[in-house]
C-alpha cells in the first residue's frame, strides 16, 4: 500500500538526518529532527517535498498494477462462488449481453442507467459438494428493505445465469421471500421504568439485529441475547426459543443455537416478551 507524501518525507529527512557527513557539514547532532535545523520553506524541505511527490506517484502507479494483474489473474482462474456473485451483481434489467461474451455494452449509458438496471442487489453463492450443486440466493431492495424480485425480473436472471455459467454447472437459484423469525424470551428489566418502554426497546433491538444481519449471514442465539442484554434497564434475558418459518414449508424450524435463513434474510414475526421486573 503506497505511503501518504508525509511519511514519505518523514522517512527520507530521518535517513538525511542520521548521516554523519551531512551533520558535520550543517552543523547538528546525528538523528536531531529535522524540523528543529530547516523551515518548511527551506531549500532542503522543498527538495525532500518533490522528491517524496514524485516516489509517491511512483508507488501508486505500483500499487495500481498489482491490483491490476490480480483482477487478470483472477478472471482467468477456475470460476469460483464468488465468481458467480459478481457476475450475478453485474446482472441487469432488460439487457441483452454483447454476442458470445458475458458482459454487456454499456456505452451511452451513464452511471445513474447501469446501476438502476442492476436490479440484484443481495447475492450469496454457496456451493453444496455433496451434490455438486451451485446455490446462488438473490434479493432486491426496495426503500432500503430487502424483498424477492418479481417473476420476469427472477426470469431474465435465471437465462443470464445459464448464458454465463460454465458447462456442466448445476445452479439451484433462490429468490423468495424473507424467512419469518419467530422467538419467545423473559425479560427481567429495571422495576424503576415502565415496561412498556423497555419492551418497544427490546422489540427494536430483537427487529434490528434480525432483519440487519449480512445478506445469506449465521443467525446465533447467544447474539441475539447479547443485543437484548445490551437495551437500557435489560437486567436479565432467558431466551426460551425461537424458530424460522421459510416460505412453502407448513410447519416452522426450530432454531438451535445458529441458523442461515433459507431466502439469505429475515423478517421479523411473532415476537413474544414476558416482561418482569427485576427486584
Amino acid at each position: 500500500m503506497a505511503r501518504t507524501i508525509a511519511e514519505i518525507k518523514d522517512n527520507l529527512t530521518a535517513d538525511f538526518m542520521r548521516n554523519a557527513d551531512v551533520a558535520r557539514i550543517y552543523g547538528f547532532e546525528v538523528g536531531a529532527t529535522f524540523s528543529a535545523h530547516f523551515s518548511r520553506v527551506s531549500v532542503e524541505s522543498l527538495l525532500f517535498y518533490i522528491v517524496a511527490c514524485a516516489t509517491w506517484v511512483l508507488e501508486n502507479l505500483f500499487d495500481r498494477h498489482k491490483s491490476d494483474v490480480e483482477n487478470r489473474i483472477e478472471e482467468i482462474m477456475p470460476h469460483r462462488p464468488k465468481w458467480y456473485r459478481d457476475k450475478v451483481l453485474a446482472f441487469m434489467k432488460d439487457k441483452t449481453l454483447v454476442t458470445d461474451t458475458d458482459y454487456y455494452d454499456t456505452e451511452g449509458m451513464n452511471d445513474g442507467d447501469i446501476d438502476a438496471a442492476r436490479v440484484v442487489r443481495y447475492v450469496a453463492a454457496t456451493e453444496n459438494t455433496d451434490a455438486s450443486i451451485l446455490t446462488i440466493k438473490v434479493a432486491g431492495d426496495a426503500g432500503g428493505k430487502r424483498q424477492p424480485l418479481d417473476p420476469d425480473t427472477e426470469g431474465q436472471l435465471w437465462a443470464y445465469i445459464c448464458e454465463v455459467k460454465d458447462a456442466g454447472v448445476r445452479v439451484n437459484l433462490v429468490n423468495q421471500t424473507a424467512d419469518t423469525f419467530n422467538c419467545e424470551a423473559d425479560i427481567y428489566f429495571d422495576a424503576m421504568l415502565l415496561p412498556e418502554n423497555v419492551e418497544t426497546a427490546c422489540r427494536e433491538a430483537i427487529t434490528g439485529y434480525i432483519e440487519n444481519l449480512p445478506f445469506n449471514g449465521e443467525y446465533t442465539n447467544m447474539a441475539l441475547v447479547d443485543c437484548l442484554q445490551a437495551v437500557d434497564g435489560v437486567r436479565i434475558v432467558e431466551l426460551n426459543g425461537a424458530e424460522t418459518m421459510v416460505r412453502g414449508e407448513s410447519t416452522p424450524t426450530k432454531i438451535n443455537a445458529r441458523y442461515t435463513p433459507a431466502s439469505g434474510y429475515f423478517k421479523a414475526g411473532n415476537i413474544k416478551l414476558n416482561m418482569t421486573p427485576y427486584k
